[in-house]
């Protein structure tokens, strides 16, 4: 297939992209030392204040969110296949930054994390390979990363790096709200955790939303290859859901924490799934009132700002697929 300019490599670093720059600048604005965060404060709730379903609870989510990290920042994703696949200085500067604060912010986190939980060991940081459920979950990442249309790979991306963290994050915030206030230097290392997550998140479908408009000028993607990609996105958009429905229920293995619900978590996916493919110019696929987490969820993530051209370029993509509608679980919301 015939490439674009944003898929083409070149020498030159006149800037076409300028936006990608402005991710990059921004993301290292607010680059933030895991060690900084203070979680060996958190030592006495980790090991005496959580009841045992909590305790569960948080040693599940840490197995998940360490290995994450490892393949969002690596060789899969922004470490690696993004760069390849968009081989401009500027988004390659971008994917840099992305791939660094993955591997030099979030996973040294979790790290201190399992330290203070006494986890940290040889067998903790593998058992995923033995786990059914992070095991197809990995499986999943790696065949996505390796597709050959990176119209996909960066609507996937979208989704991991703005839904599937955001269950686990809601987990955890919970932790310090609604009048608890357990293990607060984690949930602040969460709250900035949560900011870069989503912020990719916005950057992924810039990339998404950028590669299929060259495209279409080009007449390589063509209006009737949108049912394709729609439903190809609509198949990324329920393999996520039904993966975090999993990662939820194993969460509750033990029962009620006693600090947030099954429920409310899955209203959260849903709303964050809602939001991803909002970013991607597509329909909401749940139609429901905002959760109650997505409530006060947001609180006190306003510390990345969001670049002026996001906003003015979304209602064009919105506008571009408003006639496309999405089918999930047999309905069409």
């Amino acid at each position: 297939m015939d490439k674009v300019q944003i898929e083409t490599p070149t020498e030159s670093f006149v800037e076409r992209y300028p936006w990608a720059t402005q991710f990059a600048l921004e993301q290292q604005r607010v680059f933030w030392p895991a060690e900084e965060i203070g979680v060996e404060e958190d030592e006495a709730d980790f090991r005496n204040g959580l009841n045992p379903s909590a305790k569960h609870g948080t040693l599940f989510s840490q197995s998940v969110l360490t290995k994450y990290e490892a393949v969002l920042g690596g060789d899969e994703f922004w470490g690696g296949t993004i760069a390849k696949l968009f081989p401009r200085p500027e988004i390659i500067r971008m994917c840099a930054c992305f791939s660094n604060v993955e591997l030099g912010s979030h996973a040294p986190f979790y790290k201190i994390g399992n330290e203070v939980m006494g986890i940290a060991t040889d067998e903790f940081y593998s058992q995923w390979k033995k786990d059914p459920v992070l095991s197809s979950r990995m499986a999943f990442l790696n065949r996505m990363s390796k597709d050959s249309n990176p119209l996909k790979v960066t609507a996937t991306l979208t989704f991991m790096e703005g839904a599937v963290l955001f269950s686990i994050f809601g987990y955890f915030k919970g932790f310090n709200s609604r009048g608890h206030n357990l293990i607060p230097h984690f949930v602040s290392g969460i709250d900035a955790s949560a900011e870069d997550e989503n912020f990719h998140s916005l950057a992924s479908a810039m990339l998404f939303n950028t590669c299929r408009e060259e495209r279409i000028a080009a007449g390589i993607h063509k209006p009737e290859d949108d049912a394709a990609l729609i439903e190809a996105i609509s198949a990324i958009a329920k393999a996520v859901y039904e993966h975090e429905i999993q990662i939820i229920d194993r969460l509750f293995e033990l029962g009620s924490n006693g600090i947030v619900s099954k429920e409310e978590l899955i209203e959260f996916l849903e709303d964050r799934i809602n939001i991803c493919l909002q970013r991607l110019g597509l329909p909401p696929m749940f139609n429901h009132k905002t959760g109650e987490i997505s409530s006060w969820f947001y609180a006190q993530l306003s510390k990345v700002k969001l670049p002026d051209f996001f906003a003015a370029t979304q209602v064009q993509y919105t506008k571009n697929w408003k006639q496309h509608k999405l089918t999930f679980r047999g309905v069409t919301k």
